[in-house]
């Protein structure tokens, strides 16, 4: 998978990211700056002393260990151990005694940047075709049996290879991503199949606006910088060039693989449960046959961003309505000053959100809802660049130019005004806590952070856990001349909306397709920019933080539980309100979190409720940004959303400020006068919110119409859009009174808290919000239909004409509603499913890029086995390819070993008994349990028990009972298919007539471009055809029927184009060595033909009295879901899964006050 270049960077930006130091010193180019001036003396980190000769334990081989302190958190109880190879590729091994699951990442520091300039997306191309040691879907398929995941990205700067897995797994998960590096299979009859891969997932990001817009940002740049390529590649790019150029493309690749691919640029991360001498074991046997070929990093002597560059305004078009402005600065590469973090200072104060910031001027005039800036100065070799992003209102971006000249002058300002250091200590107070007290990360996102932060060859061994949280000192002059770069003569300016009044936009990008145009910027935006004399006065520098804590100390309890407690307890419960209760037990931090489930009939009882509860949750969310920002930069967060019935109201982050931060937050809730400025600077936004969907990917929009169906209320995009205009300031104020007129809290407090705290919070929660008493049941929380045994189909039309992707989820309807046997059950299953699902349809068949097969629920619903297919490929096709694999797959469960069934049944026990990693981990799955009103806090336990207790037999009868069409008399099933406008669909009539099989070969032919026969030609043909003839003659006499259907001045071309699709035809349990869509669609067809399947007779009610077809083998498509739905039943609400008895009585409670 490739990444966008500055989608990455704004994952990092937004995440926690590692570092990992770099291999031996000698290795290390010295960075390319440019040419203004160096901007300091700092030093390259020592990477020589403090390594000793060590032997492992077992075979006795030779790695470098650092035996040096290492400086991690106060809170991490994991251990580490820092090695370089034999090769020099460095390692560290992490010992965490509590993780279940193990995990690795190996990052290579050269991606995109390293593509030849004749064939872009040939990183990419490469990291596709390493997956394939020892053999094809090898590696995915162990993963898979022991409960692993991976995947895989090409970055600009660097490519990364990581997976988990079960812990008793991870050497033989070692061994196989080892092999990748060292006896790479290039198999060339992959080539091709992995080349539709690639290309699949670009077409899958033609419409996405994110790299449609960071591709023209790289297009516009210094077209000989590898920066300004395209990276992903496609067909055309590397099979196409490849045959232009006369060259091999398979062996362009290996020549790339040589090239670049050295121990000496690689960084692995290795997490697991095992000893350290242990993973050294494995690391240095595994790892060590890698070849060191030196430092192959390509290195570039020249910024991409250069004076031709510089300058300029952008304007380019937008698939979805949106309007966005960008300033991008060049600066040198910085990677030598981020210990300084002048960086974290400067996107502090560019993105501070209170009185005298940028955004707070920007909003009070109507232009802008957010803004950020973040900088690369940690990703990139020889340069950097910074990015100020605004999202802007269509008014802000009129007014694109005043906008830019605030953001100079408060720029300007923090330059006269000079470094703060104050300001500075304040963040770093704040790191220092975070860094402290931080949260447990998965084995995986752990892994993959450390591994892929090695390119910093200016961080030493000592600081690799700490470097991107701790600054080594205050640094003026360094934070003075990284703002200095962000003037107005280093900049371009991109503006990004749907349409643009006074600017056509007429040049078109290669790849993509974005539509822009590039254009001088006048002088007055790139010189001594000033802003009215009238904003430049409000704009000033922050004040001390109020919200900073006061107090880091953790409150223990009087008895610490081994093992900690399970449930929290239940303090008090009323009709207005009910209050759980967790104290940390476990963890022992300075943190805490509150939430608060307000319940109420009028959240979204309607369409329009639905949306007055967003808009109100907008608006006051963006208030309280303003008001509260210097709480979350005191790592004290607010969040607040529609979901479920209910208004959601949380608080998070060091505990000692968040009750006062809920009462904040609650009153203005409560007391919240509408501004008319703002109500209509965020109904835009709802807007824009709600017909954009329209744009999201077919998958996306099928799983949401899924909802829709399944929940009572729902309401589709067609119900959003008319209700719209019903939106009122005075209804949206009105809509305030009438939420909390009729509402019921559920509230859990959680961490570093004691009893009578929680008690004193919720006695401020009923204060505030002035709760009426109110029946628990009359509360609307949304019901489940439970939908009768049959098999339905619905087809969703699809709004954006120029996506090339139809998609497909089929929906198997599982188990009994709160049988724990059953959904364990389908766990088991999924995890085995799934990549076989993915090695046939997406690896075999090359359907689709996205591929899926997993469960899901509603939670009073029955459990759900999903399969789910994005590509290019007719989505009815797809349908019966899914039907084939299910019926083959019975047999893979039959013949699954009793090693492999144990496996999986251990790894998922693994996973259920790990560890909890955190106050927010333990919260969300308490919440979780207390919102779906079962309280099933011991669930886990009893997950464990049953699959314990569960068989192979018991896979197969479950298969049978639910999934298998053959046997299981209450199947139900529900696909959901959406085609591109490219793609034929048959008409309902059409559906009618003629059985699937039948359409997915008439549909196969269009496609490929025979469209000269009928739907009767092609079923006269099945229909006639002799079932023990050979394929290749089948479709033999196919070509010739097609002939004869041509006028007289076709030539037989095309029909002896059709009579060579014969390819290898897929047997029972083998792959296609060549795939032909027509060659399968006509086996199917004439498989089907004698023993077509019945669905007709499970379905008791005869639905075309309410106008719905049924096809010949018994299909029912929905033509109107909400007439469908008033057929169906409703499941119950959830009943408890215990008596709710508060520790606390209301009479407790006033005797004590």
């Amino acid at each position: 998978m490739l990444r966008p270049l500055h989608y990455a960077l704004l994952a990092v930006f937004c995440t926690v990211s590692y570092f990992l130091a770099r291999t031996s010193q000698e290795n290390r180019p010295t960075p390319q700056l440019l040419p203004i001036e160096v901007l300091n003396n700092y030093k390259l980190a020592d990477w020589r002393t403090g390594f000793e000769s060590k032997l492992t334990v077992e075979s006795s081989l030779p790695y470098k260990e650092y035996t040096g302190p290492i400086e991690k958190s106060g809170n991490d109880q994991r251990q580490y151990r820092l090695i370089r190879l034999p090769n020099n590729l460095t390692a560290l091994c992490v010992q965490d005694l509590d993780a279940k699951e193990a995990a690795a990442s190996l990052s290579v520091n050269v991606g995109s940047n390293a593509n030849p300039a004749e064939f872009p997306g040939l990183a990419h191309f490469l990291e596709h075709m390493l997956f394939l040691y020892p053999k094809e879907g090898e590696y995915q398929a162990y993963l898979s049996r022991n409960s692993g995941s991976y995947n895989a990205y090409t970055y600009f700067y660097e490519t990364d290879y990581f997976f988990s897995v079960f812990n008793d797994a991870l050497e033989g998960a070692l061994d196989r991503l080892s092999q990748f590096f060292i006896s790479p299979l290039f198999n060339a009859d992959c080539v091709d199949r992995e080349l539709k891969a690639v290309d699949s997932e670009h077409k899958g990001n033609l419409q996405s606006d994110l790299h449609r817009f960071y591709h023209l940002m790289s297009s516009v740049s210094n077209p000989k910088h590898p920066y300004s390529w395209f990276s992903t590649g496609n067909t055309e790019t590397l099979k196409g060039t490849a045959e232009e150029l006369g060259l091999d493309l398979r062996e362009e690749l290996i020549k790339f693989y040589h090239n670049y691919y050295s121990a000496d640029i690689m960084h692995l991360v290795v997490v697991g449960n095992h000893s350290l001498d242990v993973l050294s074991e494995w690391v240095t046997s595994k790892f060590s046959d890698i070849e060191s070929k030196g430092n192959t990093r390509p290195v570039v002597d020249f910024h991409p961003i250069g004076k031709a560059e510089l300058g300029k305004v952008i304007h380019y078009k937008t698939v979805r309505e949106k309007y966005e402005l960008k300033l991008q600065f060049a600066l040198p590469e910085l990677k030598s000053v981020n210990s300084a973090k002048p960086f974290a200072y400067i996107n502090a104060l560019l993105g501070h959100k209170e009185p005298g910031s940028i955004y707070s001027v920007l909003r009070e005039n109507g232009w802008a809802t957010d803004i950020s800036g973040y900088s690369s100065s940690t990703f990139y070799d020889g340069f950097s660049t910074y990015d100020i992003s605004v999202t802007a209102t269509p008014e802000g971006l009129e007014n694109y130019e005043a906008v830019v000249s605030v953001i100079f002058g408060y720029i300007k300002m923090l330059v006269e005004s000079g470094p703060q250091e104050w300001y500075f200590k304040e963040l770093s107070l704040v790191s220092k806590a975070r860094f402290a007290f931080k949260d447990k990360e998965d084995a995986m996102s752990y892994a993959l952070g450390l591994s892929g932060e090695g390119r910093n060859q200016y961080v030493p061994p000592q600081h690799i856990l700490s470097q991107n949280y701790l600054s080594r000192g205050y640094d003026a002059d360094i934070i003075s001349k990284c703002l200095s770069y962000l003037n107005p003569s280093n900049y371009r300016l991109f503006i990004g909306a749907q349409e643009h009044k006074a600017v056509e936009c007429k040049l078109e990008e290669k790849y993509y397709g974005v539509l822009y145009n590039v254009a001088e910027l006048p002088s007055h935006m790139t010189s001594n920019v000033k802003c009215s004399p009238s904003i430049a006065k409000m704009l000033h520098l922050p004040g001390r933080n109020i919200y900073l804590p006061d107090s880091l100390s953790v409150t223990k309890p009087a008895t610490i539980a081994d093992p900690p407690a399970l449930e929290p307890v239940l303090l008090r419960k009323n009709d207005k309100i009910e209050v759980w209760f967790k104290q940390d037990d476990q963890f022992f931090t300075p943190h805490g979190r509150i939430g608060l489930a307000i319940s109420s009939e009028y959240v979204d009882n309607s369409p329009l409720n639905h949306l007055l509860s967003t808009l109100l949750c907008k608006i006051i969310s963006a208030e309280l940004q303003e008001q509260l920002f210097s709480a979350s930069m005191a790592s004290s967060y607010f969040n607040m959303n529609p979901r479920g019935g209910r208004i959601n109201v949380g608080v998070s982050g060091l505990s000692n400020g968040l009750p006062n931060l809920l009462k904040t937050a609650l009153r203005k809730i409560k007391t919240f006068k509408v501004d008319t400025q703002q109500f209509s600077i965020y109904l835009a936004e709802v807007e824009r919110m709600i017909q954009n969907r329209r744009q999201n990917g077919p998958t996306s929009q099928l799983f949401r119409q899924l909802d829709n169906l399944n929940m009572v209320p729902a309401f589709d995009q067609d119900m959003l859009e008319g209700a719209l205009k019903d939106i009122t300031l005075d209804g949206l104020q009105k809509h305030i009174v009438l939420l909390f007129s009729k509402a019921y809290v559920k509230m859990l407090v959680s961490g570093n808290y004691n009893q009578s705290v929680a008690l004193d919070t919720s006695n401020q929660v009923l204060d505030l919000l002035q709760l009426q008493p109110v029946s628990r049941p009359s509360i609307n929380s949304g019901r489940i239909l439970d939908i009768e045994p049959g098999y339905y189909v619905q087809n969703v039309p699809i709004s954006d004409q120029k996506c090339l992707n139809s998609a497909v989820i089929c929906t198997f309807y599982c188990g009994s509603v709160g049988n724990t046997r059953d959904v364990v059950t389908l766990r088991v299953l999924e995890n085995l499913v799934h990549n076989s699902f993915f090695a046939q349809l997406r690896t075999s068949e090359q359907l689709g890029y996205r591929v899926w097969a997993g469960s899901d629920s509603y939670k009073e619903g029955r459990d759900m086995l999903l399969f789910a297919l994005e590509g290019e490929s007719n989505p009815i096709y797809v349908t019966q390819r899914i039907n084939e694999f299910i019926r083959q797959y019975r047999q893979k469960l039959q013949d699954l070993t009793a090693d492999e069934f144990e496996s999986s049944i251990q790894s998922l026990i693994s996973l259920k008994q790990e560890k909890l990693k955190s106050i927010n981990e333990e919260f969300g799955e308490l919440w979780t349990h207390i919102k779906s009103g079962k309280y099933s806090f011991d669930k886990e336990n009893k997950d464990v028990e049953h699959l314990k207790q569960l068989r192979k037999d018991d896979l197969l009868a479950f298969w049978d009972k639910y999934v298998n069409k053959d046997t299981a008399q209450g199947y139900t099933r529900l696909d959901m298919q959406m085609s591109s406008a490219k793609i034929w669909q048959p008409t309902a009539k059409e559906f009618e007539m003629y059985p699937g099989t039948i359409l997915a070969l008439y549909g196969s032919l269009r496609t490929e471009g025979y469209t000269g026969l009928s739907i009767a030609d092609v079923q006269s043909f099945v229909s006639s055809a002799d079932a023990s003839s050979t394929i290749e003659s089948l479709l033999a006499e196919l070509s010739a029927l097609y002939v004869t259907k041509q006028t007289p001045s076709v030539s037989n071309e095309t029909a002896e184009a059709l009579d060579t699709t014969v390819v290898n035809v897929e047997a029972p349990g083998i792959v296609f060595e060549s795939l032909s869509k027509i060659a399968s669609a006509l086996q199917m067809a004439i498989s089907s033909a004698d023993e077509a399947p019945k669905y007709a007779t499970l379905s008791k009610t005869n639905f075309a009295n309410i106008d719905m077809k049924q096809s010949p083998e018994g299909i029912w498509l929905i033509n109107d879901y909400k007439r469908f739905q008033h057929t169906q039943a409703l499941h119950g609400i959830s009943v408890p899964s215990r008596k709710l008895v508060p520790l606390i009585t209301d009479s407790d409670q006033a005797d004590n006050n």
